[in-house]
């Protein structure tokens, strides 16, 4: 079976890359295309077909055409969209891009699975509009989170809704075994539009203080290379504190770095997940609904900071309690990551049956 695969690959995001990685081992035995901002860059690096997306500015016209993405979507039986969080209007051409692929796939009449996204925030009517139009042309729907499911509703959306969870919590935690090195903190920061001299200011003061009470160590871990670069963020605070700067080429080499640190502080959704997968005590800065959800219905949620009302006082008491409840921490971890295996092989069960529905006819 030939199989598209759309999503926000080549775009140095390790988090989004480990999602093409959980998806890619499900459809082993498939012949996959993936539909990439570089693929030449995902091609070698997953050892798949690639394509580029369907181009919408001008850059990518110029770069790319439309040739190739026209007859590699063509050849295709199937396709899947996602996973993470593709419709928001943080930046509204996210909904016109995303949207922009599905009205290919439309035209080309091809069943479309939309696979564990997460959705919002939707502030604009044409965002809306884009998004509840581009879930209606889907067989299936599957979402990753509850406050997803329920922006889809309020927008309008009138389909079947599955609420599962990130295919990245089906990575098997790391056989290695590494030894936790104490007082060593690996840390993970984005840039995040004008709290970004908050964040920076905030995390200065709290890690000086951390290396000069504790003789804190620190590992600073960039999520991605272009557009939202992480070093804008990591930079200053390598250059004031000094430590160690990590730029992981797989979400696996993301794992084992984790599993050396005693505590992990990030705003990252698949640093948390990666946190998770790892059983390192966390302390999650939320800039988003996403980030927050993770940790509904579980006692990890007051350790969770907003990013609007991050302070130095905050971050040293919860810091404090998750260094009392270190232990605690590390099963109420195990505890989510059961949840979440399960919601997220329930969704791996629905692409499942969604692949043999389509599959069937052509072994008639």
């Amino acid at each position: 079976m030939k199989i598209a695969v759309i999503g926000n690959y080549g775009a140095t995001n390790i988090g989004d890359d480990a999602i093409l990685t959980a998806l890619l081992k499900e459809l082993a035995g498939h012949k996959v295309t993936v539909f990439s901002a570089y693929p030449e860059m995902t091609k070698p690096l997953f050892g798949t077909q690639a394509a580029p997306l369907f181009p919408l500015g001008i850059r990518s016209i110029y770069r790319n055409g439309f040739r190739e993405s026209f007859h590699a979507l063509k050849k295709s039986d199937v396709v899947i969209l996602g996973g993470g969080g593709l419709f928001q209007d943080s930046y509204l051409f996210a909904c016109f891009l995303w949207a922009w692929q599905i009205l290919w796939v439309k035209l080309l009449s091809k069943p479309l699975f939309i696979c564990a996204t997460g959705i919002g925030p939707l502030k604009t009517r044409i965002g809306r509009f884009l998004t509840r139009w581009a879930y209606h042309q889907a067989n299936v729907v599957t979402v990753r989170d509850q406050y997803s499911a329920e922006i889809l509703r309020k927008i309008g959306f009138k389909g079947e809704i599955h609420v599962t969870a990130d295919p990245v919590f089906l990575f098997k935690k790391p056989n290695f075994t590494q030894n936790r090195s104490k007082g060593t903190y690996i840390i993970s920061l984005r840039p995040w539009l004008k709290y970004k001299p908050k964040i920076l200011s905030v995390f200065t003061a709290f890690l000086q203080e951390l290396k000069e009470s504790k003789h804190a160590e620190f590992i600073f871990v960039s999520m991605q290379q272009i557009k939202e670069h992480d070093m804008q963020m990591i930079e200053p605070l390598v250059s004031k504190l000094g430590g160690e700067l990590y730029l992981p080429n797989h979400f696996a080499d993301l794992l084992q770095i984790m599993e050396t640190a005693e505590f992990a502080i990030g705003m990252r959704y698949h640093f948390m997940i990666a946190a998770i997968l790892t059983q390192t005590p966390l302390l999650p800065v939320s800039y988003a609904p996403k980030t927050e959800e993770i940790f509904e219905e579980s006692e990890l949620r007051t350790y969770v900071s907003q990013v609007s009302e991050l302070s130095g006082e905050k971050l040293k008491e919860d810091l404090k309690r998750l260094s009392l409840g270190y232990n605690n921490a590390m099963v109420y971890e195990n505890t989510l990551l059961k949840r979440y295996r399960e919601r997220a092989e329930k969704g791996a069960q629905l692409l499942r049956n969604f692949l043999k529905r389509f599959d069937e006819p052509k072994k008639e």
